[in-house]
């Protein structure tokens, strides 16, 4: 009868022993079970580098505020480090180890044996650390950390739009392309011959990071035309193509008015992006240009008297 109470004692014990989590994250932990590897001291990790200006550690975890992250779900600014609390930007929540670790019989472990069991806190602020609701989630490392920088992602949606310079209309079309020469004193027609999102907008794409995301549009601001000649056109308009009916009329919008001598130009379209973004609780402006060369020829009228 001793020997099964023994035993009975000793299975219960054994089923105990297994029932406690083993050091989750050893490196943070200090001091362990010599019997059952539980963590008995966790010392929390230097929080990560939170922008702008950096993480706010301070003395045992406590931040100074200084630094600032986005709650993507409140769509509010919130205090990375708040006392023993780093703010997680995957759970939208400010997070700690939870001490002490529930057993592994608690649902919160899913069947798990790795990781760790770390506090969601919601409603904490530097006025009042105290959370207005908490949950236990597991967790394979740490969750805190910083969101995405915004710049980044706005980069990430400008490389999608695929920008690129225009394909350049003129009169008289491109010498080395068709062999057409304009003549001295005629006006020059100057269009976007393929207007469209990627060579004058407007273009929006968004990128996004995990539950972030940024929305850029871009469209573009003008087009300066080189004419080869020294003079320089401006250009708000994508211009008007030129139709043979307008024969020889100035362009309405976009226009060189006449080469006062015959020769080879090299002409130059330079297209000047304005890309303006939003998301993470900031907001921007990258500006971008792209340039398309060609080379027209420009003859004279000779008049043959007899």
């Amino acid at each position: 009868m001793r020997r099964l109470i023994g035993l009975l004692v000793l299975g219960w014990l054994l089923a105990w022993v297994t029932a406690l989590p083993v050091a989750a994250n050893p490196a943070n932990c200090e001091k362990r079970s010599e019997t059952t590897g539980q963590c008995l001291i966790f010392v929390m990790p230097p929080p990560p580098d939170y922008p702008p200006g950096g993480g706010g550690g301070g003395e045992e975890g406590g931040g100074t505020g200084e630094n600032v992250c986005w709650d993507w779900v409140q769509e509010a600014e919130v205090a990375c480090v708040v006392g023993g609390y780093y703010w997680s930007s995957s759970w939208a929540c400010h997070t700690k180890y939870a001490d002490p670790q529930p057993g592994w019989s608690d649902p919160v472990w899913s069947g798990r044996t790795d990781g760790a069991i770390y506090e969601c806190a919601r409603g904490v602020t530097l006025t009042d650390p105290l959370p207005t609701s908490s949950t236990l989630r597991w967790s394979a490392a740490p969750p805190w950390g910083a969101p995405p920088d915004p710049r980044e992602l706005a980069e990430q949606a400008v490389e999608s739009m695929q920008l690129r310079a225009i394909d350049i209309g003129i009169t008289p079309l491109s010498y080395t392309e068709t062999g057409s020469i304009g003549l001295v004193g005629l006006p020059q027609w100057l269009w976007v011959d393929d207007e469209g999102p990627s060579t004058w907008g407007p273009i929006t794409r968004t990128a996004t990071s995990g539950p972030y995301s940024v929305t850029a549009t871009g469209t573009v601001d003008r087009i300066e035309w080189d004419m080869g000649d020294g003079q320089v056109i401006v250009c708000d308009t994508p211009g008007t193509p030129y139709q043979e009916s307008f024969m020889d009329s100035r362009s309405p919008d976009c226009g060189h008015d006449y080469y006062e001598d015959d020769g080879f130009y090299d002409v130059s379209a330079t297209s000047y992006w304005v890309i303006r973004w939003a998301g993470l609780g900031q907001s921007g402006t990258i500006e971008l240009d792209f340039t398309q060369t060609t080379q027209i020829a420009i003859g004279e009228v000779q008049v043959i008297t007899q």
